[in-house]
């Protein structure tokens, strides 16, 4: 199962990390991953159909709320970037097997207030370096959970460090 899993992360964020500007693909990747850093934090969803099924669900209903929000483009925005800086945040935490402690879901409330911000703010930069982080951060969780790979820690991260620093370039570059 988390073969399965680890793929559909992983096909995911290849999609954003190419295609990511869009609001209703950064919105189901923000979903996606988001789902998967909590479900992660719950050892006995581990490995389970309902977690590839609770990160497919909010896939397409964070993807489908940036595909429909055309008409409220700025709160969608809002809302996508907080669930998305979140969702980075905890990511991040996940990288280093951390639990969930109090200290977690704080810094998570804190990245999804930046990532509110940064949308409403600077929506093109922002879809830009949130196509980036999130394509990079499901990229390397797909991976890690797909072939079963122990890079926790300093490898994983600078491995996305260095994915998301392409992935802004690109994205930049073809703005």
């Amino acid at each position: 199962m988390s073969l399965l899993t680890g793929l559909v992360l992983l096909v995911l964020g290849v999609f954003v990390w190419l295609f990511g500007n869009r609001m209703w693909l950064l919105g189901a990747a923000a979903g996606a991953l988001l789902a998967y850093g909590v479900t992660s934090f719950f050892h006995s969803l581990a490995n389970s159909w309902l977690t590839l099924i609770i990160i497919v669900v909010s896939a397409i209903i964070l993807g489908g709320l940036g595909f429909v929000g055309k008409a409220f483009a700025k709160v969608i925005a809002m809302v996508i970037g907080f669930i998305a800086g979140g969702a980075v945040v905890i990511a991040f935490f996940n990288l280093f097997a951390a639990s969930a402690s109090f200290w977690v879901w704080i810094a998570a409330l804190i990245g999804g207030l930046v990532g509110a911000l940064l949308l409403s703010r600077f929506l093109d930069w922002g879809l830009i370096i949130f196509a980036s982080l999130l394509g990079s951060m499901l990229l390397v969780r797909g991976a890690l959970t797909a072939f079963n790979l122990s890079l926790v820690g300093t490898y994983s991260t600078l491995i996305v460090v260095v994915l998301s620093v392409l992935g802004i370039i690109y994205h930049a570059r073809n703005k």
